[in-house]
């Protein structure tokens, strides 16, 4: 049976254009919606002045309470540029539980399919993306359990982040056997879900997933299981191919759907590669081998539209070789050419290769520069009154609005104290009451010091005779002119604050651990440098590029602040090959545009190695002999 639900706490709700509210660390702005279980609020830190996301826990029983504190658990450990990340979490004493995440420009795909069906290319892009999250976190044996379209937000571009763990299989997952499960099973659950056992598997959510792109292709939400599930080609003859991925998607048996969800999104995008033609004007991929496939970076799902012409053109060049490449027999006569240029190659090796699969992609290498501004605390500094000196009466600012003196915008300076504007103070002079004068401190006022001399005797004896002279600091005078305010009266009392700057250089790239590192850094191209806001949330959306803004953002502090940050982009274009050669799996590469291959041993002639090893030891060994006949 459900569980009873405890008083919900207050919601922060701004009454007047303009109010906001304060949790933690965060300020609170205008209302976005609600989720299943948090409200949702555009917000900003207060010391980073970063724009974030606050999502507020709404529902406050214990179940509730322990699925949300899970899916933050689990979104903060867990890293996909399709996942939507956490990046901080916490307990307010008047709001309750809180995640933040990144201001992202995106909606969910719910608020878009209210618009009806969606166009093949944004559903291959959307579905090819939550599938590659997917396959990400079942490899971490984490499954969603409740993929639909409130969780999937989509950006303009058509980047797409799944979201919600709450509901996730994993080895954190909190006992849920006394939930209802009718609260939290949806039309796109498969049949065979049961979230009170904890048993799940790929399967599910490849269930789901197929009833996410039926939606996006169908326009309608798909029919509970077991209902008759209407037909995609009746509503449009060219997705009758889809129509036969979707319904392998929704297979009642989990044995015979498509074994990962990366699986699926494939499938699903050969299907409608007519449709995909038609979308795109730089790629055929009717005229591809069938196994071909692009894949789109997340900087160019996310970004692309975004930058400057440097990386569009990059990314119209890199899409043109891959539609080369990924043409029917190219791969093959390149082979075969290469094989030609070389004594050691295989011969004819384009036709005794078996291409299983050909995937052409970028990866990006990032470089971020920035400087630090430090700012520390004001601390009160004391000097004699000049003549100009007078008490300040306006508002003394904050140092963050202090006008620093100009330097380069990636220049460092040295640590020097600036007087903070306005902070001027005049007093008396705590030493000499505002005399100027104080008791000499040699004499102690008396005007004179005793001095000792040695006087020789008639005897012709030394003694030793105290003498009262004239105080040679004070010259008899019993004062002295104060040090503390020279002789002024008066001190003025101003607020100092050190100021600084340093500057410091970051770098990422994607993945290419299992890629030739050496060949593809060869062949980097700069396609992008710019100035850019480290806080905005666009920059976020990217993974690799997300982790270096979150470590140049954590080196500020409480009174250092990143004042300017400067990125650059270098791309490198790859198509990969797995084949079999001999009946044995291999895969090689074509790196740049001068499609460098990249390949191992199996490429190369072993009769002929075998030959010219032969021939190089039959010649070492006749080498030996001579040198040894010579010197006998």
């Amino acid at each position: 049976m459900s569980t009873p639900r405890a008083s919900a706490r207050p919601e922060p709700k701004p009454a007047g254009e303009g109010a906001t509210y304060e949790l933690r660390n965060y300020r609170l702005h205008e209302r976005l919606g609600q989720e299943e279980l948090a409200t949702v609020y555009r917000a900003s830190h207060l010391t980073l002045d970063r724009p974030v996301q606050v999502h507020i826990l709404r529902r406050h029983d214990w179940i509730s309470a322990s699925r949300f504190q899970m899916a933050g658990r689990l979104a903060a450990r867990l890293a996909h540029p399709s996942l939507l990340p956490v990046i901080d979490a916490g307990h307010d004493e008047k709001y309750g539980d809180y995640l933040v995440t990144p201001q992202i420009d995106a909606r969910p795909l719910a608020a878009l399919l209210a618009d009806g069906p969606q166009d093949a290319m944004l559903t291959v892009r959307v579905v090819a993306q939550v599938a590659a999250a997917l396959d990400y976190l079942h490899a971490e044996q984490v499954f969603h359990r409740d993929v639909q379209p409130a969780n999937i937000l989509v950006s303009p571009q058509g980047a797409a982040y799944l979201s919600n763990l709450s509901l996730a299989a994993s080895p954190d997952t909190p006992d849920l056997s006394n939930i209802d499960e009718a609260d939290y099973l949806t039309p796109y659950s498969p049949p065979e879900q049961l979230l009170a056992r904890g048993e799940a598997g790929a399967a599910l959510d490849v269930y789901s997933l197929g009833a996410v792109a039926y939606h996006m292709l169908s326009g309608e939400v798909p029919p509970a299981p077991g209902g008759e599930l209407p037909s995609l080609a009746a509503r449009d003859p060219s997705l009758a191919p889809a129509d036969r991925v979707v319904r392998r998607m929704l297979a009642p048996q989990p044995a015979a759907r498509y074994p990962a969800a990366g699986a699926a999104a494939a499938a699903l995008r050969l299907a409608l590669r007519a449709q995909i033609d038609l979308a795109t004007v730089d790629m055929e991929e009717s005229r591809w081998e069938s196994s071909a496939e692009w894949l789109e970076n997340p900087l160019e799902t996310a970004l692309g539209t975004q930058l400057d012409e440097a990386f569009t053109e990059f990314l119209a060049r890199s899409r043109k070789r891959a539609d080369d490449l990924h043409r029917r027999d190219v791969i093959r006569r390149l082979l075969s050419r290469w094989s030609r240029d070389g004594f050691f190659r295989r011969r004819a090796l384009g036709q005794l290769v078996q291409p299983e699969q050909i995937v052409s992609y970028n990866v990006y290498f990032y470089e971020l520069r920035t400087l630090y501004e430090t700012r520390g605390t004001p601390h009160t500094r004391t000097r004699p009154q000049k003549p100009d000196d007078r008490s300040s009466t306006q508002l003394t600012p904050d140092v963050w609005g202090v006008e620093v003196p100009a330097a380069g915008t990636f220049e460092a300076v040295k640590a020097q104290d600036l007087v903070l504007p306005n902070s001027m103070r005049v007093i008396t002079c705590p030493d000499c009451s505002g005399t100027s004068k104080i008791h000499c401190k040699e004499c102690q006022g008396k005007g004179t010091v005793e001095k000792v001399s040695k006087v020789s005797n008639p005897d012709k004896s030394i003694t030793n005779e105290t003498l009262s002279v004239t105080c040679p600091s004070c010259r008899g005078y019993g004062k002295a002119k104060c040090q503390n305010c020279a002789g002024t009266g008066n001190i003025v009392e101003e607020q100092v604050f050190t100021y600084a700057r340093r500057a410091k250089a970051w770098s990422n790239s994607d993945d290419i651990e299992d890629l030739p590192q050496l060949a593809i850094k060869e062949r980097l191209e700069p396609v992008f440098s710019a100035p850019i806001t480290p806080y905005e949330g666009r920059w976020h959306s990217v993974s690799p590029l997300a982790e270096l803004l979150r470590a140049s953002i954590a080196e500020a502090g409480e009174d250092t602040r990143l004042a300017s940050a400067e990125l650059k982009i270098q791309g490198a274009t790859i198509t990969e090959m797995d084949f079999l050669l001999d009946e044995k799996p291999q895969r090689l590469y074509f790196v740049g545009f001068d499609n460098e291959l990249i390949g191992d041993w199996s490429l190369l002639n072993p009769e002929r190695m075998a030959l010219a090893a032969l021939a190089a030891a039959l010649l070492l060994l006749t080498l030996i002999a001579v040198a040894f006949v010579l010197l006998s």
